[in-house]
């Protein structure tokens, strides 16, 4: 009686794939590309001023920041405009702090 070896990837798993950490966005701020659920999802609110999307869940065109401190890059670079393809009204102040704030 001879028995197969099992040593092998289980069936259906194929070894040369990396496992993936879900969807991936791009930093406005810095550039960087990090897992979806890692940045903070802005999208525009009725008066055109990008607001925070904690549940990144809202309707519409999102655009993503590591944090705070990508936020003067990403007002620098004129990121905002492009990433929402319309003009923006950008209240700096409300949008840092909304950033700094954990849901």
């Amino acid at each position: 009686m001879s028995l197969k070896s099992t040593s092998g990837p289980a069936k259906g798993l194929d070894p040369t794939k990396e496992e993936r950490p879900g969807p991936v966005r791009t930093c406005l701020g810095c550039g960087k590309k990090q897992p979806k659920g890692l940045l903070h999802r802005l999208v525009l609110n009725e008066k055109h001023q990008p607001v925070r999307d904690a549940a990144q869940t809202a309707p519409g065109r999102g655009a993503y920041l590591c944090g705070p401190g990508c936020l003067a890059a990403a007002v620098k670079r004129k990121a905002f405009h492009r990433a929402f393809k319309q003009a923006v009204e950008l209240n700096l102040n409300d949008l840092e702090e909304a950033l700094r704030t954990e849901a």
